[in-house]
């Protein structure tokens, strides 16, 4: 039983002096305003930060697309298990090929890589950089070969201990630095 100056109540619940006014229990209750509206003004709060989330998520997107624009990244690929990757490059042709030198001694797959690039900058240096799973970057050191301006590599492809293939990109460098024309698409190959 509840005693007060004006009035006596038994069994009464805490939701009775809610609706009366006399204490507040719910959560953004205001005196006056109907408990519906908390509800309301907390899924208002959370839909504006789910669309505030997105429209981060999309804007990083998009940054992250123009800047790829700007430095020059390809698009487009080329397979260098289908085919020679061929480019104009300084008003000469160049010309980077594969071929899987993997003997049956062999434990895992050996690569043989051979780059026609007259005129390229010194030290031209070739790094494999993982396409469906970054992996870090592995510089693979060119070879001369006779003329000046054929060079090779042998090398083997890091393996993927997560799965069955691993897709490696081509990329030519000057040291440690990209070249300042690069090729007018991605060089890849698939590792298995």
């Amino acid at each position: 039983m509840i005693a007060s100056d004006h009035f006596v109540m038994t069994s009464v619940a805490l939701e009775t002096f809610e609706w009366a006014a006399e204490l507040s229990i719910m959560p953004f209750y205001q005196q006056g305003v109907p408990m519906i509206r908390g509800i309301k003004v907390s899924s208002l709060k959370i839909g504006l930060i789910i669309v505030l989330i997105a429209v981060a998520v999309l804007a990083l997107r998009w940054l992250d697309s123009s800047n790829s624009e700007k430095t020059g990244q390809q698009t487009s690929t080329c397979n260098l298990q289908k085919s020679d990757c061929d480019w104009p490059q300084q008003g000469q042709n160049w010309r980077v090929s594969l071929s899987d030198i993997t003997t049956n001694n062999d434990t895992e797959n050996n690569y043989r890589l051979d780059i026609v690039a007259p005129g390229a900058p010194q030290p031209l240096l070739v790094v494999l950089r993982g396409e469906s799973m970054y992996m870090g970057e592995y510089p693979v050191p060119l070879v001369r070969n006779g003329n000046g301006n054929d060079y090779y590599a042998e090398f083997s492809a890091p393996f993927c201990t997560t799965g069955d293939a691993m897709n490696w990109r081509v990329d030519l460098q000057k040291g440690m630095t990209p070249l300042a024309d690069q090729p007018p698409f991605r060089m890849v190959f698939q590792d298995d």
